[in-house]
């Protein structure tokens, strides 16, 4: 039997090694100083990087959200090619997986093919190692372009410490700018950083991104999306198209009241740099509220609060504000992989009631 299962092993790392016998030419979408190429960043004062924040929110923002948003969740990398075989090589700094979100996603890769205004799912064998390596072979004419369109998603749950995409010798890569137009800003909870996505391009701020064609900056803060006065001066420093403010699961602790005041004040500090469309997400719900008051009592308490807070504001003529509740996210009882992060399933319910809310505000 132990034989057998040496055999096994073997013969994978032969599948794994057989593709990529020829000769690799790696490329960093950071050697190049001059042009930035990482999509939905909102930041890039630093001189590049894969973290969310810029470097001076250090000692500005707590310390958790601070490490939280070293991690690249949201980001992605477009380039061009004519390769056939796409290597991808990197190095993460914590742990593969969670015992509730599988390795694909919490340090996981995702690669898409674009093509006729769609994006295709590129499934790549992967190896999770000191050096995590996935690999893809596009073989498959997709449009008539010498050259293929492609959007790599990066983990959600981990940060980069480096990356290289590798493409055959005697082909061309040639990384995509990153994006300019006004983007949607999204400040939220562990959920809008993507738990539990069993892998990057499932996350709903992805989706969206996906779906709408438009840029998406993730500001998902597992556990500590809080509407923090910090964090709100650094998201006002954003010219965005939208904010989406998605905290109320981070807010479970709190009474209706003080929940109604951070949210008051929050749709303030962003109305005084900003008149952008504000969106104000109610908490989605927890799987087990229709068998357990602990529960059922923790989302709907500050979903009273925002809800007393977006009425104020309306009625004091506060303009351009929108709201999604909880019934129009409508999360099934089987959406959640535990008792609130979603699945992929519970993920592409509220990327679709997101995207038709977005629609309607007319920001598309």
């Amino acid at each position: 039997m132990q034989k057998l299962i040496t055999i096994s092993w073997l013969f994978f790392l032969l599948l794994w090694v057989a593709p990529v016998q020829a000769k690799t030419i790696w490329f960093n979408p950071l050697n190049d100083e001059h042009s930035h190429y990482i999509q939905n960043q909102a930041w890039n004062e630093d001189g590049g990087g894969y973290g969310r924040l810029p470097l001076r929110a250090k000692g500005k923002v707590r310390e958790d959200v601070w490490n939280l948003s070293r991690q690249s969740a949201g980001l992605s990398i477009r380039f061009l090619t004519d390769s056939e075989n796409i290597q991808v090589r990197y190095q993460v700094t914590g742990g593969y997986s969670m015992p509730h979100m599988p390795a694909t996603g919490v340090s996981g890769i995702d690669l898409y093919a674009k093509a006729g205004g769609k994006s295709f799912i590129c499934y790549g064998s992967y190896l999770f190692a000191d050096t995590i390596r996935y690999a893809y072979t596009i073989d498959k004419d997709i449009s008539s372009a010498p050259q293929k369109e492609y959007e790599l998603y990066l983990p959600l749950y981990n940060e980069v410490k480096w990356l290289e995409i590798g493409i055959e010798e005697g082909k061309e890569l040639t990384f995509v700018p990153a994006r300019k137009d006004r983007c949607v800003v999204v400040y939220g909870t562990s959920i809008a950083q993507g738990a539990c996505a069993s892998r990057p391009g499932m996350a709903w701020s992805n989706i969206v991104s996906r779906e709408l064609d438009i840029p998406v900056v993730n500001l998902g803060f597992s556990g500590n999306g809080r509407l923090e006065e910090e964090v709100l001066d650094f998201i006002c420093e954003v010219d965005a198209k939208a904010y989406v403010i998605d905290c109320m699961a981070n807010l479970q602790d709190r009474t209706a009241e003080e929940v109604k005041s951070l949210a008051l004040k929050a749709v303030k500090q962003i109305r005084r740099k900003s008149n952008a469309p504000i969106l104000l997400v109610e908490h989605a719900g927890y799987s087990n509220a229709k068998t357990n008051w602990k529960w059922d009592n923790a989302w709907q308490t500050p979903n009273k609060g925002l809800r007393a807070a977006y009425d104020e504001l309306r009625n004091n003529g506060t303009e351009d504000l929108h709201y999604l509740s909880n019934q129009e996210i409508g999360l099934h009882p089987d959406s959640w992989v535990d008792y609130v992060h979603p699945s992929d399933y519970g993920m592409m319910q509220q990327a679709e009631a997101v995207e038709r809310k977005l629609e309607a505000m007319g920001i598309l």
